[in-house]
């Protein structure tokens, strides 16, 4: 008997080291695991932070490096039906590397971010009956810009070196916002951004035309994305560069989807952390 619970114990044990293991794998394929990807290694604190505007109170966290003094500080702005949490692989990789970081939820989204509309006023929205997503970017363009003026008062930021990231509609809102901060946001990086939500985007001359913003960009981009195809952002890689040749460079990830999974979280903050290294002032 003893010897027969010994055996299931031992069973049971392996089992659990399987499970443990297969866990760790889908894990790491799906989500990755943040590692620094600059010169050196820090460690980094979370602090919860909150910006008002028209009635409306965004939730944020910052992911603030060890140390003291200003870091140079990248805004996140987050797709559709996601929230500040959406590309945490990458954002954690940039704080370990020295880079601070300011990540929130849109209004509309979550029931975190709250004003007059009450909450998850946006989510689940259908999309393409109408432009109901083309005006949320709008909106979503007033959000950033609170947030942006708000970061730059914050004491471990270096308001000369802010830089925005976005995803998908976060990469719309990020390139539509962008047109009127030339002057104080030091570059913007897009992963496979959902330009098509800003109708004038790729529109010479018009007043969101995304050329209107005359800083350097790099724009992020899978293969295999079918939600946010390369031609849409090679399209977009190639109007930036009617300004002048290099405005735009653009960085392709073969076989990688909508959202760039495990390792290429990693990877794109390694490309995203010579960017900004590149580009400080």
């Amino acid at each position: 008997m003893k010897k027969r619970v010994k055996v299931i114990l031992i069973m049971i044990a392996a089992l659990l080291v399987i499970i443990g293991v297969s866990a760790y794998l889908t894990i790491g394929h799906f989500v990755g695991y943040p590692e620094s990807v600059g010169t050196e290694k820090t460690n980094y604190r979370v602090e919860e932070l909150h910006v008002q505007h028209d009635g409306i109170d965004l939730y944020g966290q910052a992911l603030i490096p060890e140390g003291s003094g200003h870091f140079p500080t990248v805004i996140y702005a987050h797709g559709a039906e996601s929230d500040y949490k959406a590309d945490m692989t990458t954002l954690k990789s940039l704080a370990m590397s020295g880079i601070a970081v300011y990540t929130f939820d849109f209004y509309g989204w979550t029931d975190r971010s709250t004003g007059p509309e009450g909450t998850h006023w946006f989510r689940n929205v259908p999309r393409g009956v109408d432009d109901a997503y083309e005006q949320q970017v709008l909106r979503q363009v007033e959000d950033l810009n609170a947030v942006i003026e708000t970061v730059k008062t914050l004491d471990f930021v270096d308001a000369d070196n802010l830089f925005l990231l976005g995803s998908s509609m976060g990469g719309a809102t990020v390139a539509t916002c962008a047109v009127n901060h030339s002057e104080d946001i030091r570059a913007i990086i897009l992963q496979y951004p959902a330009i098509n939500l800003n109708p004038d985007a790729l529109v010479d001359g018009t007043q969101l035309d995304a050329n209107g913003y005359t800083r350097d960009v790099l724009l992020l981009q899978g293969t295999d994305d079918v939600i946010v195809p390369l031609t849409m952002s090679e399209a977009l890689r190639d109007h930036y560069n009617t300004l002048r040749p290099d405005h735009c460079r653009m960085v392709i990830y073969d076989g990688q989807p909508h959202v760039f999974t495990g390792k290429y979280k990693v990877e794109a903050a390694r490309e995203i952390d010579k960017f900004i290294e590149g580009h400080l002032k």
